[in-house]
């Protein structure tokens, strides 16, 4: 495995164990260099990111000549905190499906179907270490699986079984299993495949599944709660999140909490191709009518797909889209804001990028930028070479500056984002030029540059802008395990982060 290096900076009067934390940040201020997160020699692909211990990032990706699940750590900076990824399982798979990756802030959980078709789900402490597994299922085969951590802290995961859902609960500190059988999401004449799972209040979950009962027929999605008991207190077969057209054939939307115990689902139809919005309370209720609201009034001339949305500081949904005339190679980036149901930008929503001829243009994602919002989307130029911009909307849907984020050679596709600390955001992805795809990550912050957070004074702990005792007694609360007080990112405050502490002693 091949992690970016990055130049390194010394003191006299640094050990050369403590040079490290006064490095620069690896997270790259060139739009031709971005920072290469794994790049090997044979694929890594779909990339997952979720929050780690200070202000960090765990990035889970699928690697190696059977698609190994590893998972890697990068601090607030992009630092690599460990000295190479940790390898979750290693498989012999010739095909790949979607996974899950979740966090509790402190540790990271894997959700996967193994070489012998077992579904697992793995418990990764911050320092790397593989904490526990557990079999969810032994013969699921190689299917598609998704995990979540409830708000009391236990660990769901969903995975498709025969033409159902499988839902288990596992206690975060052993893996030990809730139920002696798991839930079953299912319905006699149809399929219920899982799409995404959240948490919502009192422990529970939601479970997204989408809906068919032919192959060929109309697909839905159907929303399930279940109790931390196993109960499911919405309708048996689930909750129509829309019932009129259907979701194009291979798309499992995700969505996200509301924040009050409900979810937030985006979707696009076929016939026409038109994206939409819906909020389910946390009792089951449908807030946006039966079918949703679209994104636009009008669904003609004109194909609106591949939502993705953002719920905004202010309480806001924030939705962008890609906009294509049909028939041609005219392309737009647009974007849609939300309250309570009703459309806040006009008819046709705030453009990000306007419509014009271009190889293609897409993979738009709302991004969190300060107390506002950005859209970062993708530009192909030509079928090899994929430009990857970024706009800053203000609260009217106007774009205030556009910026570019990465110009290096090659594809990128497969984007993840997700929220960092300083009102930033970290966008990681998949791509490359020739050969093996790699994994690519940067962070955007909220002036509209790219690169690392603002600096603050190494190791002022309390932040009173010095370095003095009350920070050495934040260190030593801290001893021994993950906090903001690892200063040089092993994943453990130790004797490396006193020697580095020290060295930046102010009073």
């Amino acid at each position: 495995m091949k992690f970016a290096t990055r130049a390194g900076s010394s003191l006299a009067v640094l050990a050369a164990t403590v040079a490290a934390p006064l490095a620069p940040a690896d997270y790259s201020s060139d739009v031709n260099a971005p920072l290469v997160l794994a790049a090997t020699a044979n694929d890594d692909v779909q990339p997952k990111i979720v929050a780690a211990p200070s202000d960090g990032h765990y990035i889970g990706y699928l690697t190696g000549a059977g698609y190994d699940v590893a998972l890697a750590r990068l601090d607030r900076n992009g630092k690599s905190a460990w000295t190479g990824p940790t390898i979750v399982n290693d498989r012999a798979l010739s095909s790949t499906v979607d996974y899950g990756c979740a966090s509790d802030g402190v540790n990271a959980y894997l959700a996967y179907a193994t070489t012998a078709g077992a579904l697992q789900c793995t418990a990764v402490s911050p320092t790397g270490a593989i904490l526990w597994t557990t079999v969810t299922s032994a013969a699921a085969g190689n299917v598609p699986a998704q995990v979540t951590v409830a708000s009391d802290g236990f660990v769901w995961v969903a995975a498709i079984e025969g033409s159902g859902t499988r839902v288990q609960r596992l206690d975060p500190a052993t893996g030990a299993a809730s139920f002696a059988t798991p839930v079953q999401l299912a319905e006699t004449g149809a399929s219920q495949f899982i799409a995404d799972i959240e948490p919502s209040l009192g422990g529970a979950v939601i479970v997204s599944c989408v809906r068919y009962a032919t192959f060929s027929g109309p697909k839905i999605l159907r929303a399930h709660r279940v109790e931390p008991n196993g109960t499911r207190p919405w309708a048996a077969n689930g909750v129509s999140v829309f019932t009129t057209g259907s979701l194009q054939f291979g798309n499992f939307p995700p969505f996200i909490g509301d924040g009050a115990g409900g979810g937030y689902f985006a979707w696009y139809g076929t016939g026409p191709l038109q994206s939409y919005v819906q909020r389910v309370s946390a009792t089951g209720a449908l807030l946006y009518g039966t079918n949703g609201v679209a994104v636009t009034t009008s669904t003609a001339g004109a194909e609106r797909t591949d939502p993705s949305m953002l719920l905004g500081t202010d309480g806001r949904l924030y939705v962008t889209f890609t906009q294509h005339t049909p028939n041609t190679s005219i392309y737009g980036i647009f974007a849609q804001c939300f309250a309570k149901g009703v459309a806040q930008w006009g008819p046709t929503g705030a453009v990000v990028e306007p419509l014009g001829g271009t190889y293609s243009r897409g993979w738009g994602r709302m991004l969190r930028a300060g107390s506002g919002v950005a859209v970062s989307y993708n530009d192909a130029i030509n079928a090899v070479q994929d430009n990857l911009k970024c706009a800053m909307l203000d609260a009217a849907g106007a774009v205030s500056s556009r910026f570019d984020i990465a110009l290096n050679s090659g594809s990128k596709y497969r984007y993840v984002a997700a929220d960092a600390v300083d009102g930033g955001s970290v966008l990681v992805w998949q791509g490359g030029s020739t050969g093996a795809s790699d994994v690519w990550a940067s962070r955007i912050n909220d002036d509209g540059t790219i690169g690392p957070p603002p600096a603050g004074v190494f190791g002022d702990l309390n932040g009173d802008g010095v370095v003095s005792a009350p920070d050495i007694a934040i260190m030593l609360s801290q001893w021994g395990g993950p906090g903001s007080a690892d200063l040089v990112p092993n994943g453990v405050v130790d004797a490396q982060d006193i020697a580095a502490l020290l060295s930046a002693w102010t009073i």
